[in-house]
């Protein structure tokens, strides 16, 4: 998605630019951010063609942590003659620019606005799911609009985010909630015909053994025990009744969506031929969007 940005044009007189002398240009850049790491430095940025243009912060390498934190007060970081941010024009595509450590000769830069002060804004949010098939909306299984109070197996989690909402160390996601992605959970496999899907349910086959305990070969895993190729694993197969106590959970997973919206406020770029200047005076630039797919975690019964 593109949004506009409108700045301000005017040309540097004794004291002030007269009315003769503003002029409104409109940017269209992707609110999608890029970032490139340096030893010392970040440099987040976002790219235009028609014509090739771009917008870029140069940081500290120590403000990527903002990307993946969530404050109660929005971190800042103050330009300088060091950290910079440019808004450039180019002869071409400027991809291969930012992230390599020896820029190419082409594409030229035709003309460069550069502001070494102001402020820059990091506003981080999360949002969590347990990527288990079950989208988190119908994880509301008491039906009052907060999903914080569903845990199926007591286990302390809700169950949007546990990875096996009935605690029988088979994931919920290899327990068919919706076999044809469809969205609706109506179809969710049901072996015993209880009324319970097989994914809310510690007794899949019914057989008065729960789930987590149909685990013969001890290796905190029933997917793998099967007497019975045909029917397949045992706890799907209520002809097998072997008993194995385990009372461990297998460690749960999450996927972690960080939103890194970035913002800059009092800031006048300059061009460093002309001494044009291009003014912001609070402007959202873009998204920093990070993804933890493999966050785990121990959970432990009560």
């Amino acid at each position: 998605m593109n949004r506009i940005i409108l700045l301000i044009t005017c040309f540097i007189t004794i004291s002030s630019c007269n009315d003769g002398d503003i002029f409104v240009s409109e940017l269209h850049f992707s609110e999608t951010l890029q970032y490139c790491e340096g030893n010392t430095d970040l440099v987040v940025y976002t790219i235009k063609e028609s014509p090739y243009e771009s917008l870029s912060i140069k940081l500290p390498i120590s403000d990527k942590e903002h990307f993946t934190t969530i404050n109660s007060t929005a971190p800042t970081t103050e330009l300088s003659a060091t950290n910079t941010f440019n808004y450039r024009a180019y002869s071409g595509d400027p991809s291969n620019i930012f992230c390599n450590s020896l820029p190419p000769s082409s594409p030229t830069i035709i003309s460069n606005h550069t502001a070494t002060s102001g402020t820059v804004t990091f506003n981080t949010s999360l949002t969590e799911d347990d990527n288990d098939g079950v989208p988190a909306n119908l994880e509301d299984i008491n039906n009052d609009g907060d999903l914080t109070n569903d845990d199926t197996d007591n286990d302390g989690i809700p169950n949007y985010l546990d990875s096996d909402d009935d605690g029988d160390n088979v994931p919920t996601a290899s327990e068919k909630p919706d076999p044809n992605d469809d969205g609706e959970l109506s179809d969710s496999r049901d072996t015993d015909s209880d009324g319970i899907p097989d994914y809310l349910d510690n007794d899949d086959d019914g057989d008065g053994i729960i789930t987590r305990y149909e685990d013969s070969n001890n290796d905190n895993d029933p997917l793998t025990d099967i007497t019975d190729p045909i029917i397949g694993q045992d706890y799907l197969n209520d002809q097998v009744t072997t008993q194995t106590i385990n009372d461990v959970y297998k460690d749960h997973t999450k996927t972690q969506n960080y939103s890194c919206k970035i913002s800059i406020q009092n800031v006048t770029l300059i061009n460093t031929a002309t001494s044009k200047e291009l003014v912001y005076s609070d402007y959202f630039i873009g998204n920093i969007n990070t993804t933890n797919t493999s966050f785990s975690y121990q959970v432990n019964f009560n």
